[in-house]
């Protein structure tokens, strides 16, 4: 294989391994061809056949979490050349997906080469922890609240990179953190809106705690559609396209992945919207909110929506929220 493999030549690869005469290893191999800095190969696992995806990590795989999920698992295997870090199908029903993922996988590696990176084994791993966040969060498709609370939090992102190149290290929501962007005490929960949205949903207890941190702040996205709008596709492009070389740009793109958003998903996605406003709150003293500490024991969490009229006395200039919080980074 000699040219940047995509999902269908990995599978003709697996069909041609299968022709081969079984050895006395645990998997039948091919080296691909690039990786250079990397032993990564096209195998198939001498017991049962199932198609894998093969690298020879070293002591650099030592610290990489083994998993299993949506029929696919990444485990560790003794061979006489080396340890192997050994991404499998386990459900064969699923092979078009693993092809997928495994293409995914070789050209976010081939990628960081190209720009000079030489921990390469870092890279598959990030790549396979973005691809298990996904599958094990993955409940069908986007649905469209979901799909405008992404374009939310990626219309503050941008904003913020206007601040600080490293903004995305500060978007903690693909992390299932409880903030959505949190950066040296200071938190943001992002929430949006399309059309007239009049109240805002929170969906946890903990949700505008702010227990711990310097500050906490809403943004209140405001979203109409448009024809001459933007798609969650779009946007994602966009700012992908800002970023400074492929680490920033991939960190970006795993991050997506977590967040729930596939590479390769249709980029007219969702409706096409243009964002009206972005207003600021302060959570603080008397906003109004529940807390662990105002409900009865034995509530285990809750939802609850907050009338945005009500939120007058808490607002805040956003544009110097934006600019305060983007600097943060660089105190």
């Amino acid at each position: 294989m000699n040219t940047t493999p995509d999902a269908a030549s990995m599978l003709e690869e697996w069909h041609e391994l299968a022709a081969v005469a079984p050895g006395d290893r645990l998997y039948r191999t091919r080296r691909l061809s690039r990786p250079a800095l990397l032993d990564l190969r096209m195998g198939l696992r001498e017991a049962d056949g199932a198609p894998c995806l093969v690298a020879s990590a070293g002591s650099a795989g030592d610290s990489i979490a083994s998993f299993e999920t949506a029929g696919l698992r990444l485990s560790r295997a003794a061979d006489p050349g080396g340890p192997l870090l050994v991404l499998s199908l386990e459900e064969p029903s699923r092979r078009d997906l693993f092809a997928e993922i495994c293409s995914d996988c070789v050209r976010s590696v081939l990628r960081r080469e190209d720009e000079g990176e030489t921990e390469l084994t870092t890279v598959l791993a990030a790549r396979l922890a973005a691809w298990r966040a996904f599958l094990r969060d993955q409940a069908g498709a986007f649905s469209r609240n979901e799909i405008v609370g992404l374009i939310g939090e990626l219309l503050v992102l941008d904003r913020l990179l206007d601040e600080n190149a490293g903004a995305v290290a500060t978007w903690k929501a693909p992390d299932d953190g409880l903030h959505d962007f949190e950066c040296r005490g200071h938190g943001l929960e992002v929430k949006t809106g399309l059309g007239a949205s009049r109240q805002l949903h929170i969906s946890t207890l903990d949700q505008l705690d702010d227990a711990g941190l310097a500050s906490l702040h809403i943004l209140h996205v405001r979203l109409v559609e448009s024809a001459n709008g933007e798609t969650l596709g779009q946007i994602a492009t966009r700012i992908e396209q800002r970023l400074n070389g492929e680490r920033a740009r991939g960190a970006f793109r795993n991050a997506l992945l977590r967040r729930g958003l596939a590479p390769g998903a249709d980029t007219n996605l969702g409706p096409r919207v243009a964002c009206v406003g972005i207003d600021g709150y302060e959570v603080g003293d008397g906003f109004p909110r529940l807390q662990r500490s105002d409900v009865a024991l034995g509530i285990a969490d809750a939802t609850y929506q907050v009338e945005v009229r009500a939120l007058v006395g808490f607002a805040v200039n956003t544009e110097a929220l934006l600019h305060t919080f983007g600097g943060a980074e660089n105190e």
